[in-house]
């Protein structure tokens, strides 16, 4: 029990007796962090995780002044607004939002107390990542944490019975304890071999589509981040430069929490060189930066804190996520806000928003209840949505269906459960954020040819998607001469006014109906398959502020 330190002064003896007679100072309450308790359901405790099992979690700190925060990534997208486009610096944002040095302290004295090994702090004070054993975990969080058996899929995993709680001092500067458990393993979108190729999607052929070839810009002087679990062979990406004569910028891995994978990548390679290599066909010239993270919700957190802290990059894209029943809230909002940092610095993110239709639970969880992907379902990220692209026989943009290839996948969309609809999707009619919104090809029939453990094939899925808009946005930074942020308020705009058909191709037919669970149906201006559709180059080029 910790006491009140008495400072020394000239007090008379009865004083001293009556406060030596006085109870003792209460112990610092516990507050449970009732958004931390693990995904449990339809799953069996199998037993107690060993109590030496080395377990790393993080500790997402408390943004301030969240009302303000949230006007200002209004305003900053607002073309009538004085804050139209003043994004901030990582410092202005720490001064006017993030933890104080002070919090930081209280927050890794409690760890440092707790037997925590391994403390880092995130650049932005947001996040402090540790390491501790299971039962230094379970003291520190008053929690305990068991082995557990998904019964639908058989998956095992950790998880922690019961939500975790701190000290009311602590909590007051902690908003999430994140990775008491290791339920959601991000997954990565279809990325294999496409076996029933119509046309194969290759550079010249999406750069004639999707009117980007009428463009001056390649994407020279942009800064490209992508957020991995996996490595790739540079190799790879120099011999699909060379295939198609692309003058390509360099590319440089950024280690997280000492991950690098790149000496031998594991299964997700060829998700790796797919992001990179879309991203190559539009806008080669471009920078890349491949951040990569240890699988785990606190890699999770680690990577998108070391993104904004580390202001590089100023598109990102995304092809990894979790359905957002296996993420769970407390793990979503704490990668929300330092997506958030992220917006208000002036970075785009682009994410794919999944290949299991509405039920994007389907391969974590075994659950064809209907769920979408994060982190597209995040409102400070662009989610893209999959299409079928047909072309004509000079390349020209001929038609797009929703992506549905059945057992073989189609595009997420649906609605999420965690986050509000944002201001700019008010017109959806919803109380809750949709997903996608917006799509790019991502079918069988029109897969992407990418060069992948020294082989060229044919790969699908919306983790094509995600780095095609990531491409266009790398183009889009360099005709602007600068950082764009959040799009999403702007392709809301376009889609309720009356350029839309300037800006964007409405896809207007399909589904995205899988695993025997009604899905949503492509139709007229925005859908939940599709979004607001495919870009436009040289058009939505035009539109963009």
């Amino acid at each position: 029990m910790r006491l009140r330190k008495l400072v020394a002064a000239a007090v008379p003896l009865p004083a001293l007796l009556c406060l030596s007679l006085a109870p003792a100072a209460q112990a610092d309450p516990l507050v449970t962090m009732a958004a931390g308790a693990a995904p449990l359901a339809q799953s069996a405790r199998i037993g107690d995780v060993g109590a030496d099992q080395q377990i790393p979690a993080a500790l997402s700190l408390k943004l301030h002044n969240q009302q303000a925060l949230g006007q200002f990534l209004s305003d900053v997208q607002n073309p009538a607004s004085p804050e139209y486009h003043r994004f901030l610096t990582p410092a202005q944002f720490n001064a006017a939002f993030g933890p104080t040095q002070a919090e930081v302290n209280q927050a890794v004295s409690f760890l440092k107390q707790n037997g925590a090994s391994g403390i880092e702090v995130s650049g932005n004070r947001q996040a402090i990542n540790f390491t501790g054993s299971a039962a230094q975990l379970e003291s520190a969080f008053h929690t305990r944490i068991g082995n557990y058996r998904d019964q639908v899929t058989g998956r095992e995993f950790f998880a922690n019975d019961a939500a975790p709680s701190l000290p009311a001092s602590v909590s007051s500067v902690v908003g999430a304890v994140v990775g008491l458990d290791n339920h959601a393993v991000k997954k990565h979108s279809t990325a294999q071999a496409a076996p029933h190729v119509v046309k194969a999607v290759t550079p010249p052929i999406l750069k004639s589509a999707y009117g980007t070839s009428g463009l001056s810009a390649t994407g020279a002087g942009v800064n490209v981040g992508f957020v991995e679990f996996d490595g790739y062979r540079k190799s790879d990406i120099t011999s699909y430069d060379s295939k198609y004569g692309l003058k390509a910028g360099s590319v440089s891995t950024v280690s997280v929490s000492g991950a690098n994978y790149d000496s031998s990548p594991g299964e997700g390679e060829t998700e790796v060189d797919l992001d990179i290599e879309v991203v190559h066909a539009l806008a080669a010239p471009a920078n890349d930066y491949v951040y990569e993270a240890p699988n785990t919700n606190a890699g999770e957190l680690a990577m998108y804190q070391k993104i904004a802290s580390d202001a590089k990059v100023k598109v990102v894209s995304i092809s990894w996520g979790s359905c957002e029943a296996a993420e769970g809230s407390s793990a979503a909002n704490s990668v929300n806000s330092a997506l958030a940092s992220g917006t208000a610095e002036g970075i785009s993110y682009f994410a794919a928003a999944g290949d299991d239709g509405t039920t994007d639970c389907a391969r974590q969880t075994g659950s064809d209840a209907r769920a979408v992907d994060f982190p597209a379902s995040s409102p400070n990220v662009s989610g893209v949505g999959g299409t079928q692209l047909s072309v004509t026989s000079s390349n020209g943009y001929s038609s797009e269906k929703a992506w549905n290839d059945g057992s073989n996948g189609a595009g997420g969309g649906g609605i999420s459960t965690v986050f509000t609809a944002p201001s700019w999707q008010s017109k959806q009619s919803t109380t809750k954020r949709k997903v996608p919104d917006v799509a790019g090809d991502a079918a069988m029939g029109s897969a992407y040819t990418i060069v992948s453990g020294g082989t060229t094939g044919n790969v699908w899925g919306t983790s094509g998607a995600a780095p095609l808009w990531a491409g266009f946005a790398t183009l889009q930074n360099q005709v602007h001469g600068g950082g764009l942020g959040n799009l999403n308020p702007t392709f809301y705009s376009i889609g309720n006014g009356s350029s839309y058909a300037t800006g964007f191709h409405d896809v207007t037919t399909g589904n995205n109906s899988l695993n025997g669970t009604t899905g949503f149906t492509a139709g007229p201006g925005y859908d939940q398959v599709t979004g607001w559709g495919s870009f436009k180059g040289t058009g939505l080029s035009g539109l963009i502020g």
